[in-house]
C-alpha cells in the first residue's frame, strides 16, 4: 500500500473522503431517485450527472479521480497542498452531512433526543479521525519522499 501511496501521496490524502463522499452520494439517494433521476439529492455541480443517470455519475467520478491524480503529479508546492487541504475539507464536510442525513432517515439521529444527537456526532467525529489518520499518513509519505 505504501508503494502505491508514495507515487502520489497528496492525491491519496483526499482519496478516502472523496471516494466515501461519492459512494454515499449515490447510495444515499431516495427511492424516488431511482425512478426519476431529476430528483437527485446533491448540492454540488455533479448533481447534473446524477440527474441524467447514476452510470453517468459513476463515469464522471472516475474521470474526476483520473484527472486529479494526473494533476497532482504535476502541481508544485504550495498549490498541491492547498488543493489537498481544500478537497479533504470539502469532502469531509460532504460526507459529514450525508452521515447525519442517513442516520436521520434510519431513525438513529433524532433532533431533540440528546443521546441520539451525541451518538450521531460521535460517528461523524470518528469518521473525521479516520480521515485525519489517513491524510496524516499520506502527508508524511509526501514529506519523506521530498527529503530522501
Amino acid at each position: 500500500m505504501r508503494k502505491i501511496i508514495s507515487k502520489n501521496p497528496l492525491f491519496f490524502a483526499f482519496f478516502l473522503p472523496a471516494l466515501t463522499d461519492g459512494v454515499v452520494t449515490l447510495l444515499g439517494q431516495n427511492k424516488s431517485y431511482w425512478s426519476n433521476h431529476v430528483l437527485a439529492n446533491e448540492a454540488s455541480p455533479i448533481y447534473y450527472f446524477l440527474a441524467v443517470s447514476p452510470w453517468l455519475y459513476v463515469l464522471g467520478v472516475v474521470i474526476w479521480f483520473v484527472f486529479w491524480y494526473w494533476l497532482f503529479l504535476r502541481l508544485k508546492k504550495p498549490f498541491n497542498l492547498f488543493l489537498m487541504f481544500s478537497f479533504i475539507s470539502g469532502h469531509s464536510w460532504g460526507i459529514g452531512s450525508w452521515i447525519f442525513w442517513l442516520l436521520k432517515e434510519q431513525g438513529f439521529y433524532v433532533p431533540g433526543n440528546q443521546l441520539s444527537v451525541i451518538s450521531a456526532w460521535a460517528i461523524v467525529v470518528l469518521y473525521f479521525w479516520l480521515i485525519a489518520f489517513s491524510a496524516t499518513y499520506c502527508l508524511s509519505v509526501y514529506y519523506k519522499n521530498r527529503f530522501e
